[in-house]
């Protein structure tokens, strides 16, 4: 089984082929034979036609050390704004315009047979970085490969951040008469030497003046990121670190020294991170990409809309529209009653679900939450309160929302993405073994929730799919399956409302129910709460008068010792004792 790795560039394409791809950090030197890199130049320009590109392409795989027989999935990569499906490009420089049309793609599948996968090569090394450990913890990165142009994603707190659901096109601000495109150009500051050599510009004294004005202007653009985006973090990439490596260049003292030290914004520190394996991330991206829509094309699960539960009227005789106010009101009553009492049926599943996860949790893994419209939104209340209300680092409970987080609480997808894979944006999780994923879908159709627990379930995670319905037979990518047993909607399809109600009741009993078992509960009283408003100032100074007969003085200054966080008060407590 072979994975081919693409990345398209303005300069040069990029690719590598590997087989059986299990990324390992030591595999991404250049020198690993097990990780070869070729390269063509890139036939780009304002009319390229497809027999260009593949021809480039032909002269690329010519040069990989293998046949190209049995190849299953493949990963590309490329500056632009790539459709949520990643099908095809729909926004990017004139030199791009061949890929905005689907015709290269259906070339490549027409030869192949696999799966394709299209994705912003920004977008493609924040997955190469989840893949190898930089990302992780409650913070938010820019990712910036410096190449042609200038790439950027942001990462934040696992998640890819998309305000309006729009690329972050730091590279298109205009900055006088140029854009910042132009001013972080690898390739424009390469063009100095004669011939094109990057590595010889940053060694060789004699263009220490033009290097002085490109890195004054890479630390103003790194700083008006972190500005504009609140980042902790920036992490630089491409081939601009590919050649500081090869010339050993001290890239991040370079940058460091036209920025303040240590570099703050309004008074947060802001670090700097070179990513030395340049490059190459796209590529490791793209294969991880690449396997992991291989995985979910192979466990899709279609199903027929007409024999939906939850597409089905409640009752044909019934006519809502002739009703009164009272009425209507009555009925919702009733029906929300009968799917509340259905739902019994369900707790000794999600019994099971918390006893199989109390142990991931323990050993440092983390709730996954995925859904699609109402469903992610649901999750994402459960998931937001849990951190404030039982102490858990907001890194260990993430919520995935069709779509993109960043917009949910103010519209609902409209643009199918609900069928779209997952795989791109679970990947900058770098799902493990300790993992607890738990999908939600009414109807169990989204594709959204299915390609991300068949990711989840090949990287060893805990599965557990929420729906209406039962299943008769337990798909391959799942432990276990919860019903929600509510039945057809009182208004057909419509299941923010039964099917809604009882997703709230399910999450809420399997959070509370397994921060129960974690120990954040004593008698009835949460023991591990952050006290972030006043309400729960008062409350944890109740909870500490009731266990420990405290005056409220005593218990205010015991939470201020302890940063206002009650669990540490107790936990010092129990040491003093």
């Amino acid at each position: 089984m072979k994975y081919i790795g693409i990345d398209i560039g303005g300069t040069w394409i990029k690719g590598t082929l590997v087989d059986n791809y299990n990324f390992d950090k030591r595999s991404a030197n250049k020198a690993d034979v097990s990780f070869q890199v070729k390269k063509v130049k890139s036939p780009l320009h304002e009319n390229t036609k497809v027999i260009e590109v593949m021809d480039s392409l032909t002269e690329l795989f010519s040069l990989f050390d293998s046949t190209l027989d049995d190849i299953q999935s493949i990963g590309i990569s490329t500056a632009g704004i790539v459709d949520y499906h990643g099908t095809r490009l729909i926004s990017a420089g004139p030199h791009l315009n061949i890929l905005k049309s689907a015709e290269c793609k259906k070339e490549l599948k027409s030869r192949f047979q696999c799966p394709i996968s299209l994705i912003n090569d920004a977008d493609a090394a924040a997955i190469g970085l989840a893949e190898i450990g930089y990302l992780n913890g409650n913070k938010t990165v820019g990712i910036m490969p410096i190449g042609t142009g200038l790439g950027f994603s942001i990462w934040r707190n696992g998640r890819r951040w998309r305000p309006g659901k729009m690329l972050p096109l730091l590279g298109e601000i205009d900055f006088i008469d140029s854009k910042y495109n132009y001013l972080a150009s690898a390739s424009r500051l390469a063009s100095l030497d004669d011939n094109n050599d990057l590595s010889m510009v940053l060694s060789n004294q004699k263009y220490y003046a033009e290097r002085e004005s490109y890195f004054q202007n890479l630390a103003a653009i790194i700083k008006t990121a972190a500005i504009i985006y609140g980042l902790d973090e920036v992490i630089l990439c491409g081939g601009l670190v590919d050649a500081a490596r090869d010339s050993d260049f001290a890239l991040n003292r370079e940058i460091i020294n036209h920025l303040s030290n240590p570099f703050n914004v309004f008074d947060k520190p802001v670090n700097i991170r070179i990513a030395h394996e340049g490059n190459n991330l796209q590529l490791i991206g793209n294969l991880a990409l690449a396997q992991g829509e291989l995985v979910a094309a192979k466990t899709k699960v279609n199903y027929e809309y007409r024999k939906l539960e939850t597409e089905i009227p409640y009752d044909r005789e019934f006519h809502l529209e002739r009703m009164s106010s009272s009425e209507i009101i009555k009925k919702l009553w009733d029906v929300e009653q009968e799917a509340g009492l259905q739902l019994e049926n369900s707790l000794g599943i999600i019994a099971e679900v918390v006893d199989s996860s109390v142990g991931k949790i323990q050993n440092g893994g983390r709730i996954i939450y995925v859904g699609a419209g109402t469903s992610g939104r649901i999750a994402a209340m459960d998931g937001v309160e849990i951190p404030c209300t039982y102490g858990l680092p907001e890194d260990r409970i993430v919520t995935l929302v069709a779509g993109g987080i960043s917009d949910s609480g103010i519209e609902i997808e409209s643009d199918f993405e609900e069928d779209a894979s997952s795989v791109p944006e679970m990947l900058l999780l770098n799902i493990n073994s300790n993992d607890v994923v738990i999908g939600i879908s009414a109807s169990g159709t989204a594709y959204y929730v299915q390609s991300a627990l068949a990711l989840a379930k090949a990287k060893g995670a805990l599965t557990t799919i929420i729906q209406v319905e039962p299943m008769n037979v337990i798909l391959p990518f799942l432990d276990y399956v919860i019903p929600l047993n509510s039945g057809r909607e009182l208004i057909a399809g419509s299941t923010r409302m039964k099917a809604g109600t009882a997703t709230k009741k399910v999450l809420n009993f399997f959070s509370s129910s397994l921060m129960i078992r974690l120990g954040k509960v004593v008698g009835s009283q949460m023991v591990d709460v952050v006290c972030s408003n006043d309400k729960l100032v008062e409350r944890a100074k109740a909870i500490l008068k009731e266990l420990y007969n405290m005056s409220d003085n005593e218990a205010l200054e015991r939470l201020k010792d302890a940063d206002m966080h009650l669990g540490d008060v107790i936990k010092r407590i129990k040491e003093e004792v």
